[in-house]
């Protein structure tokens, strides 16, 4: 498939090389196991269900997805069944490439591999649908990055974060023991955000993972979308 359609460098997988410098290079082959732990897993299915329940509403046969931050391909193999077309992108190769091996080849067809930041890259006509799950955790300047997928959805965004309650701040300093610094956020800043620069988009936000009146939960699953009319 050809990358016509965008901005950003689709990935030639014989001869591309890596940044070094990205530390998902190096640990690339070892994120699906630190994914995979008891905890982390029970994490990752209650937010699955949940983002199965948003794509049945949301993706349409017909729509192009961007995925921005693909990371290893979760998601990337239940949408690209949903989608005609899905742009997956990471700034990593090495990811990008255990994407690509992980999908059927009828599959890998429907999709366009670019290698890039997430805000570098522009299609020259927005996507459907823009989706960053487990992105905005480590986006220091959230606003700009939700500013760059509002810009290239035509009708919704798609993401997940993490929460400011206690199962956020154990994220928090899991992630700072690993020296990796992660953000938190409460659903009204999002939501205060989006009213102030962007009223014509809606905004809805749920709870999962472990969620109780006393603890909170994990993650936000957000969607936005364009108000019709």
């Amino acid at each position: 498939m050809s990358n016509s359609n965008s901005t950003g460098p689709e990935v030639d997988f014989e001869t591309d090389a890596e940044n070094q410098n990205n530390p998902y290079h190096r640990t690339a082959e070892s994120y699906e196991k630190k994914l995979n732990m008891p905890v982390v897993r029970n994490f990752r299915r209650a937010e699955a269900r949940k983002l199965h329940q948003v794509f049945n509403t949301v993706i349409k046969p017909e729509d192009t997805v961007l995925e921005i931050g693909c990371g290893t391909g979760y998601y990337t193999r239940d949408i690209v069944k949903r989608a005609a077309k899905v742009i997956a992108l990471d700034d990593s190769a090495t990811m990008l490439r255990i994407v690509r091996d992980r999908l059927p080849e009828a599959d890998r067809k429907k999709v366009v591999f670019v290698r890039s930041e997430g805000t570098q890259y522009e299609p020259e006509t927005p996507a459907d649908i823009v989706m960053h799950i487990g992105v905005l955790d480590y986006v220091k300047d959230w606003e700009h990055f939700l500013e760059h997928s509002l810009r290239n959805a035509r009708r919704a965004v798609i993401f997940t974060c993490p929460t400011n309650g206690p199962w956020g701040q154990v994220f928090h300093l899991l992630a700072r023991w690993e020296g990796v610094r992660i953000q938190r956020y409460h659903s009204r800043q999002i939501e205060a955000w989006l009213h102030r620069h962007h009223p014509d988009w809606h905004c809805e936000m749920s709870l999962v993972g472990l969620n109780s009146g006393w603890s909170g939960a994990m993650t936000w699953v957000g969607v936005l979308t364009r108000r019709s009319g």
